[in-house]
């Protein structure tokens, strides 16, 4: 099977989850060929999940002071702050080799291609082999990275790679963050919490739970460095030919239309 290799750079956050979500129709049309995406955000964006209502989780004055965006995922979890980091996307058909035909088979298919080219970066990693949810003292639901869900990515038990999925008819789409440096912790500053003793709690979460490819590796890395090695890891342990692609007509008027809806925060 052939899939398609995209790199579309930094964007901001309605139109990186307009484009996922273009994918994912177009793969329901019989348009959009099965396709792994790499992206980055400009400015930093915090997204959430499709369920958590905006003025529950995040402080407004904050997030504006520190110049981030807002954006709500088609997927579920909680609050990330997309900053340091390469964003990974997949979309494709259900039922069919490598996605598998449950959840848990895809997650496991994409998380065994994420490792493969972890590992072209000289990074060993672990899937977790349940999920874990972080909770402070006081019971306060900390944001996504403080837990791991089965399947993701973690070295020492840190986690490494967030990731969640959304499947609409025949079409998957699965996307993670793979984190660069530890620019997400900056997510603490912005979160809606009851004082500041629990804000440096989910500090400390974040710190004590999360790892990032900077520190494991002891020194900065490109983003391109980052995308090539996905692109290796997909191809090398899928097995499958993955070309160099660009967006569809199709997916790019989808993707307008939807980037409308998907804005929170100017």
């Amino acid at each position: 099977m052939e899939w398609r290799f995209l790199n579309t750079g930094a964007s901001n956050g309605a139109v990186n989850m307009a484009v996922d979500e273009a994918m994912l129709v177009g793969v329901n049309r019989g348009t959009t060929p099965p396709t792994v995406r790499v992206y980055a955000w400009d400015p930093p964006t915090v997204s959430l999940g499709y369920s958590q209502r905006l003025e529950d989780e995040l402080d407004l004055d904050a997030v504006r002071q520190a110049g981030f965006g807002v954006v709500r995922r088609p997927t579920g979890g909680r609050a990330v702050l997309h900053a340091g980091e390469l964003t990974y996307s997949v979309v494709g058909p259900a039922g069919e080799v490598p996605l598998g035909r449950s959840i848990m088979e895809a997650y496991a298919a994409i998380a065994k291609a994420l490792s493969a080219g972890l590992a072209e970066l000289g990074v060993d990693v672990e899937l977790a082999p349940v999920a874990t949810q972080a909770v402070d003292r006081e019971g306060a639901s900390p944001p996504c990275f403080a837990s791991a869900g089965r399947y993701e990515i973690v070295v020492d038990g840190r986690k490494l790679i967030g990731s969640a999925q959304r499947r609409v008819g025949r079409g998957v789409l699965q996307h993670g963050s793979l984190l660069t440096d530890a620019t997400h912790e900056r997510i603490a500053d912005v979160m809606k919490v009851a004082d500041e003793r629990r804000r440096a709690t989910v500090k400390r979460l974040l710190a004590a739970k999360t790892t990032h490819l900077s520190g494991l590796l002891g020194r900065p890395v490109a983003f391109g460095e980052v995308a090539e090695a996905v692109r290796l890891g997909f191809a090398d342990a899928w097995g499958v030919s993955l070309h160099e692609g660009r967006l569809t007509d199709d997916e790019k008027a989808t993707a307008k239309t939807l980037a409308t809806e998907y804005a929170m925060w100017s």
